[in-house]
Order: structure tokens, then sequence, then C-alpha cells
């Protein structure tokens, strides 16, 4: 019986992993990952708000300078400036204050 326990206790941590797509992105352009402490905050992209909240990915953007804006009630919010190279992957992780 602890044998099956055992067993069954591994596939459900496996089951539970969370893997990672790799892929290529398209030519010219490059990746944002954006993470948040605490996660949920609100991802604007040049003040446009997108629709996402934080963990999250930003792919296929053209390569050039953008503003990425974290916003998240009762935490504020904090602007990030990322200049993207053309197949370069940036990774973006904000700690957001209290207000």
């Amino acid at each position: 019986m602890k044998k099956l326990i055992l067993v069954v206790s591994f596939f459900c941590f496996l089951s539970c992993r969370e893997d990672i797509v790799e892929y290529e992105s398209k030519a010219g352009t490059g990746d944002v990952y954006v993470t948040s402490n605490p996660d949920g905050a609100d991802i604007y992209l040049n003040g446009d708000r997108l629709g996402k909240t934080t963990p999250d990915s930003l792919i296929d953007l053209q390569a050039g300078i953008y503003s990425v804006r974290l916003k998240l009630l009762g935490y504020g919010e904090e602007t990030i400036y990322v200049n993207l190279q053309s197949g370069q992957k940036r990774f973006i992780n904000v700690t957001l204050g209290s207000d």
C-alpha cells in the first residue's frame, strides 16, 4: 500500500510541473518576459493596457525601446524602459511597493 501511495504521489508531482516552451522568434523581433512580486499586476506597453497580468510574456516585439508599466491596486505602479534588440530575450522582475 505504501508503494502505491508513493507511486501515485510521484505521478501527481510530475503532472503539476509547468513546462517552458521554447520556440523560434520571428526575424527582427525579440521577447520580454515580465514577472512581479506580488503577481497579478496589469501590464502596459508604451502606455497601452494589454489585458495581461504578471507573470506573462510579450513575444515577437519589433526591436526598439519600450516602456513597460506594471500596476497593481494597493501596490502602486512601476515603469521600466527596455531596449530590445533583434533575437533578444529580456527578463523583467519588478517588486511593487505598497501605496
